[in-house]
């Protein structure tokens, strides 16, 4: 069986102090790649980062708001002038909170789209100016199952997503020349805090605890159970490897069978 081996690798992985973006980076680390793990919060930057550490994992971090384009940049240029490379980055950063369509204002759907969308078109561009003149570079983004379909109490994040589909795509045309392979991953349900923030109303109002509405949304993904952090590492860690080489522009869902476009 062909394995996978990031020795020597250099990745990023944006807002990794969240779960999903965790994941990905501890699958990342555990194949071998020197992992540079990137947070707004440095408090939820640490945390993660020192449970990777505590299982013997390399990562080294760095304060990043994806929002801040010098930041981001003087971030990347670091990576590279240090490693003399950027091998591969995944685009997590992101946030998700539900509020009715007619109540969100504004300034609430600017900043969804800025963190979601602006942020990853920004992290891309620093990344591709050190990738395109090596031929060589992986990118994976995070899209959602909201990728695919709207929703009345999440349309400002919707939204977003819809956008991340489109730049998935756009971007791997725009770099298709420059072999540089540029995917998406539409995760279904993943138990994370956002999945606890998104459900914590309803599950207040079936009398139910988070474990237990947990098992309750589950039974209404074609498979029955959610999806977890370690299964979008594992879909971010093939299509970052060599074995994907002929992939791009694709976004994959990983959600049970809930999604099948």
């Amino acid at each position: 069986m062909v394995g996978i081996d990031f020795t020597g690798k250099i990745a990023l992985v944006t807002g990794g102090g969240g779960g999903i973006p965790g994941g990905v980076a501890r699958r990342y680390a555990d194949a071998g790649a020197k992992v540079y793990l990137t947070d707004v919060s440095p408090e939820k930057l640490e945390a993660a980062a020192a449970k990777m550490r505590a299982d013997g994992l390399e990562v080294i971090t760095e304060k990043m708001d994806v929002t801040d384009e010098a930041e981001v940049i003087g971030v990347i240029d670091g990576i590279v002038q240090k490693e003399g490379r950027l091998d591969i980055l995944l685009n997590g950063a992101g946030i998700l909170y539900a509020k009715p369509y007619m109540e969100t204002t504004r300034e609430e759907f600017e900043r969804t789209l800025d963190i979601n969308l602006v942020g990853m078109h920004t992290c891309t561009q620093a990344a591709l100016k050190h990738m395109i003149p090596r031929r060589y570079g992986k990118i994976v983004n995070i899209c959602s199952a909201s990728t695919r379909m709207g929703s009345p109490i999440i349309a400002h994040y919707s939204s977003s997503k819809f956008g991340t589909m489109g730049l998935t795509q756009s971007v791997a045309l725009a770099v298709a020349e420059h072999s540089i392979n540029v995917n998406g991953i539409c995760p279904g349900l993943v138990r994370t805090d956002i999945f606890d923030i998104l459900y914590a109303d309803r599950a207040k109002k079936a009398g139910k605890t988070m474990d237990e509405y947990a098992e309750v949304v589950a039974q209404g993904i074609p498979m029955k159970r959610l999806q977890s952090a370690e299964d979008i590492g594992n879909a971010a860690l093939f299509l970052a490897s060599d074995l994907a080489f002929n992939i791009s522009g694709q976004c994959l869902n990983v959600c049970g069978a809930m999604r099948m476009n």
